[in-house]
């Protein structure tokens, strides 16, 4: 069990890095500085791998403890008395940065939404949506600008 919470520590440090990252974004973002977020954005990718990475790890290691496919809650709560507190503390420090992440993330999105609304209300107001591409996949009746001109 030593293993899984060397694990669960390895991911709590991953994803407080990502966290600080992501808040980086959410700046970078408010501040319309496109450069700082195309950076941030490749940096972003490099997190996802470490990611996947850490979750296969897991996959891994609970294969070899024989709990095959059990979630990390289940694993905690089948494990030793003298060890369930100290894996439960790694696990809900896990838990509270991924939340963190998540929340931020949402923030990310829905500033960036508004400000694609804003601009496609704006191209619609300079009559230059009818010589944008649009998306017809999105929604039958509603297509959503691309903001990308047909003139290029």
């Amino acid at each position: 069990m030593n293993t899984l919470y060397n694990l669960l520590k390895e991911n709590a440090q991953l994803y407080g890095n990502f966290l600080e990252l992501e808040h980086k974004k959410y700046d970078a973002v408010i501040k319309a500085d496109i450069k700082a977020l195309d950076e941030i954005v490749a940096k972003e990718q490099a997190y996802y791998l470490k990611m996947r990475g850490a979750e296969q790890k897991r996959e891994q290691l609970s294969e070899v403890m024989g709990f095959g496919d059990k979630t990390l809650k289940e694993i905690i709560e089948l494990s030793d008395d003298e060890e369930k507190p100290l894996l439960s503390d790694a696990y809900n420090e896990l838990n509270e940065l991924i939340t963190e992440v998540k929340k931020i993330n949402g923030m990310c999105k829905t500033l960036i939404e508004v400000r694609l609304h804003r601009v496609d209300k704006a191209m619609s107001q300079l009559g230059e949506k009818e010589n944008t591409y649009t998306d017809i996949e999105h929604k039958p009746g509603k297509a959503k600008s691309l903001i990308i001109s047909k003139k290029i």
